[in-house]
């Protein structure tokens, strides 16, 4: 028989919220059914006052519920309507800069498909837009003029990659063109027809798995399961003017050089299910070491608070397991103490892995498990729940047949 120490209420939760490891959890695996398409911006906080250096691993817990910077900001995306590119599968768009030179950029839609095997950008809408380049030149009449252009690719750049869970990576690269006219008289040019070809690179990695909380002005959130992608991302720029490689003399001019990594975003981004946009993100822009934290964001929209709960209660209890070592049929638990009622079991072995779930036959304080096939011998983790599925403690037993 083993006979439990005295430990307070959900002592799981609470170590995870110290920072231990928890036991017997297993990532999740988030499908494209787990991802609607987006319908509107995500609205999001950029928080303050976070250690740059999380650490990313696996079984892991994050706690950014004391987070709060009360910095409003959105990820926007807007369901596609025009023909041309819904045609091809595009679901929703984005707005974004495309860097031009250190400092300049201009603006281009990013069109998504979503689909059962992924969500991929497929296609760029390119507004007419137009610049002075005087801030290079010194001339107000110096321009830049881009035209409204569209074009479909043949090769996407991949954002998700279904299914994901622990471990899952996916990378892909997108060569795409710009075309452009240039006005700059005092380099003999008259609206030559000059092109952005760059190359965006896409790396994703899941790096992490577990438990994530996040502030809300009602209290902190409940613990959302998430994964961890690891996501190094940038583009490679060259320069054509008149269909060939532009002359150094401009792109100095312009603090260009050939081959350049633009758009950098490095970045961890914690998924759940029930949204394509992220539970939180760590932003180290340019930083491929993952060191120097420039942002921080959490999401705001559709955020569950935990609400008045026992895990306030500090209710202390004791458990008996018997018999222990089992037979691995049929496991006994007593429960004193704690006032609340459990309802469901789950099993997992000494690697985590999830090997028995079922309801619990509970008698006043005595809970019996019986198995319809026993247990191989070894060393497992049994984990009870209460009637909102709410992990309230866990035991280590024996199995010797």
């Amino acid at each position: 028989m083993k006979i439990s120490t005295t430990k307070q209420f959900l002592t799981l939760i609470i170590s995870l919220l110290s920072g231990f490891t928890a036991i017997g959890q297993t990532a999740i695996t988030i499908t494209a059914a787990d991802m609607p398409v987006p319908t509107g911006p995500y609205n999001l906080d950029e928080i303050t006052g976070l250690v740059s250096n999380q650490a990313i691993a696996s079984n892991s817990t994050w706690d950014f519920s004391a987070f709060n910077g009360n910095l409003p900001n959105s990820v926007d995306y807007f369901p596609e309507t025009i023909p041309f590119f819904t045609d091809a599968g595009v679901d929703a768009y984005r707005l974004v800069t495309k860097t031009l030179t250190p400092g300049f950029g201009y603006y281009i839609y990013q069109e998504l498909d979503f689909n059962d095997d992924a969500v991929d950008d497929i296609a760029v809408d390119v507004p007419a837009q137009g610049y002075t380049l005087q801030p290079f030149t010194g001339n107000i009449d110096d321009s830049l003029h881009i035209p409204a252009q569209s074009y479909i690719y043949d090769t996407y750049r991949r954002l998700i990659q279904f299914p994901i869970t622990a471990n899952s990576t996916w990378s892909s690269s997108s060569r795409r063109v710009s075309e452009m006219y240039i006005h700059v008289p005092a380099f003999g040019l008259n609206y030559a027809p000059i092109q952005q070809a760059y190359t965006w690179v896409r790396n994703d990695a899941i790096l992490g798995w577990g438990k994530m909380r996040v502030y809300t002005p009602d209290g902190p959130s409940i613990q959302y399961d998430v994964l961890v992608n690891k996501i190094t991302e940038y583009a490679t720029d060259s320069m054509y003017l008149n269909g060939v490689p532009a002359p150094t003399q401009l792109l100095t001019a312009f603090g260009i050089t050939q081959g350049q990594k633009t758009n950098m975003g490095n970045r961890y981004s914690f998924y759940r299910k029930g949204s394509f946009g992220y539970l939180a993100t760590l932003f180290y822009g340019a930083d491929d070491s993952y060191t120097d934290l420039e942002s921080a964001y959490v999401a705001t929209d559709d955020i569950e608070t935990q609400g008045p709960s026992a895990i306030a209660e500090q209710v202390s209890y004791s458990t008996v397991l018997y018999p222990n070592p089992s037979t691995g049929s049929e496991i006994n638990i007593m429960v004193m103490g704690g006032g609340f009622e459990l309802s469901n079991y789950e099993i997992y072995d000494a690697m985590g892995k999830l090997v028995k779930q079922g309801q619990i036959e509970a008698q006043g304080s005595d809970l019996k498990l019986r198995m319809d096939e026993p247990l191989p011998n070894g060393n497992y983790f049994i984990q009870l729940k209460d009637k909102q599925l709410r992990s309230m403690l866990t035991e280590q037993f024996e199995v010797i047949n």
